[in-house]
């Protein structure tokens, strides 16, 4: 690679060269002693050139090489390389540029390399329990009827916890590769009410009481996404309220956005917790989740949902008394005359989402 700096000291001394030269055949038109006046004047221009190159060459080498250096390492996947603020100003900023950008890759490897371990241990889990139970029934050491049933019972269940977490990945992975968003016009209230139609049963079979309160909204944006996100929302709500407790949906337009939002009275999330809910695998009870088919994935895939909207999430939670989970929507379409409705549901079981 060319040595920029000492090219650059090379050009300047050129410069100067150029102007002691024009000098010199200025002054030789006033005769002997104008010329010996240009002449230490373009023998004093020439040293103040190339002193000042040397000094500038000298001021930029250092940070231009670290620059080089650290990219290079950023490239072959070192993403611990830092350039350190140092140098004149301009450098100061490129160097706080690349620093963090590379401390955004170093964070981003670090979640991807914990994802990897945390999926690999959740996939273990259920294919453990398939694997010992499959060979329960398979050299019969499961004698009696009543305890091939049961493995049997725990091979079909822990197989779809599997299967339910390969999809959730699949889904993630498709929305981080940013699937293309198909905008049409959606009526929101009409979503929310379908929503709770579909949760019923499980609803149901929680002791759970389903409600939807939704103004008749209507706004363009992608109904796919816009139903991951609402569905994550009731499953977890669900899976998180005892027997007893209520869900809601509710829907209404707030300035410029609208505002979909699910209310439980379920456990409720700690502060601590609250922080950690999107990321992928979390999960703030993990026996509960384990024991009712969650995947840990359902909060980040539709957090990724939303981020597909240029939507956002907003959540509220108080340990013991509930939690509340609203999806802020463009309002790109002004909604409809508002009126108030509720009603119970009814409809078919959901496959669970979160």
């Amino acid at each position: 690679m060319p040595d920029r700096p000492a090219s650059l000291r090379v050009w300047l001394l050129i410069a100067m060269l150029a102007t002691a030269t024009a000098t010199i055949a200025i002054a030789s038109s006033f005769g002997a002693p104008g010329i010996a006046v240009a002449t230490v004047v373009a023998i004093l221009l020439t040293g103040e050139a190339w002193l000042a190159a040397t000094m500038f060459s000298r001021t930029v080498r250092k940070p231009i090489s670290r620059a080089i250096e650290t990219v290079d390492r950023l490239a072959t996947g070192d993403f611990s390389a830092r350039m350190g603020v140092s140098g004149p100003e301009e450098f100061a900023h490129l160097s706080r540029a690349v620093d963090g950008v590379a401390g955004r890759l170093q964070q981003a490897d670090t979640e991807q390399k914990r994802f990897l371990a945390d999926l690999a241990h959740e996939i273990a889990t259920p294919l453990s329990a398939v694997s010992g139970f499959a060979f329960a029934l398979v050299d019969q050491s499961a004698r009696t009827a009543a305890e091939r049933a049961e493995a049997a019972d725990i091979v079909v269940r822990e197989s779809g916890r599997l299967r339910q977490l390969l999809d959730d990945v699949r889904h993630l992975h498709r929305l981080e590769l940013a699937e293309s968003v198909r905008q049409e016009q959606v009526d929101i209230g009409a979503l929310c009410t379908e929503t709770a139609q579909r949760f019923r049963l499980a609803a149901e079979e929680a002791g759970v009481t389903l409600l939807v309160c939704a103004e008749p909204l209507s706004v363009v944006t992608d109904p796919r996404l816009t139903d991951t996100v609402l569905n994550n929302f009731v499953s977890n709500a669900i899976r998180y309220t005892p027997s007893g407790g209520r869900v809601q949906i509710q829907a209404n337009h707030r300035r410029s956005v609208i505002v979909i939002a699910v209310r439980d009275t379920g456990i409720g999330i700690s502060p601590g917790d609250l922080e950690r809910i999107f990321d992928r695998l979390y999960r703030v009870d993990k026996a509960r989740d384990r024991a009712t088919g969650g995947s840990g994935l359902g909060l980040a895939i539709a957090r990724r949902a939303a981020q597909s909207l240029d939507a956002h999430i907003e959540v509220e939670s108080t340990p013991g008394v509930g939690s509340e989970f609203r999806l802020l929507l463009p309002s790109v379409t002004p909604s409809r005359p508002a009126t108030s409705s509720q009603a119970e549901t009814g409809g078919t079981d959901p496959a669970d989402t979160g």
